[in-house]
């Protein structure tokens, strides 16, 4: 993706610190968790990284990117699943200011970059109204260095595709309409982000980590409680936010497709 789009990386130049910062955290991490794979030495700035699944290493100087073959989070982003937002924290918000972001669902580092919380979240609906956005700001901001979150987002995706962002549109918008009652149990795909949220101990940015699975309608049902929960939440979804995550083109064909895993509706005739 990155030899297709190099863009998918940015960071702008007062997020330099944040990104070292980020360096740090998933070495020191990883060397931590999985010292059969990964190794971090440290003598004062001159560091010594070595990932032997990538079979890598690298000796360079913490804190000059000139000691590395990309800049720092670009370098370590490389090497890690998933996706990576660095939020900028000032004026009373966060700031998209940073990030390697290759696998998005319907959205875009490169036209997200420089705006607030508010301003990327500003087409949600509903959520505004409900205050949704202003209590989940007023708690990132507080998220303390050392004591990190976790949470689950959720959309639906058609076929098995990662990079759903907004300047690849043109190469899997139309897939939605290509669901049908025959296929749907192969191409509809649940969608999970596992989304990790972190404050960086030098920058204070906050480092806001997407890990994203999929699992298709075909597979999700074999699990009895996922197939009849899955069912009430699309047939219950409001209007708005189906359209807005993308699945009204589909959404009536799966709901009756997953009705027959309801156990309280699967006789009914209603």
């Amino acid at each position: 993706m990155l030899s297709r789009d190099p863009d998918r990386c940015l960071v702008m130049p007062h997020m330099q610190q944040a990104a070292w910062d980020t360096l740090e955290m998933l070495m020191t991490h990883l060397s931590q968790d999985y010292p059969e794979w990964f190794s971090l030495q440290r003598d004062g700035d001159q560091w010594l990284w070595i990932n032997r699944a990538l079979d890598l290493q690298q000796a360079f100087t913490f804190g000059d990117a000139s000691s590395l073959p990309y800049e720092p989070l670009e370098y370590i982003t490389r090497q890690i699943q998933g996706d990576f937002a660095l939020l900028d924290q000032r004026e009373n918000n966060l700031w998209m200011d940073a990030g390697m972001v290759t696998g998005p669902a319907d959205w875009s580092i490169k036209f997200d970059a420089g705006m607030s919380f508010t301003e990327w979240h500003a087409p949600v609906p509903m959520a505004h109204q409900m205050g949704v956005f202003d209590r989940a700001l007023k708690y990132l901001m507080h998220i303390q260095v050392d004591r990190p979150v976790r949470r689950l987002n959720w959309t639906m995706t058609v076929n098995p595709r990662l990079d759903t962002s907004s300047e690849t549109f043109h190469e899997w918008g139309h897939e939605r309409s290509s669901v049908t009652a025959e296929n749907l149990a192969q191409l509809v795909h649940l969608r999970v982000e596992l989304q990790f949220l972190a404050r960086l101990p030098r920058s204070n940015a906050l480092m806001f980590s997407i890990r994203t699975y999929l699992i298709s309608l075909e597979e999700l049902v074999t699990q009895p409680e996922w197939a009849c929960r899955l069912h009430r939440v699309l047939r219950d979804l409001p209007d708005e936010l189906a359209d807005y995550k993308g699945l009204s083109q589909y959404r009536p064909l799966v709901v009756e497709w997953l009705r027959q895993f309801d156990p309280e509706v699967a006789t009914c005739t209603a």
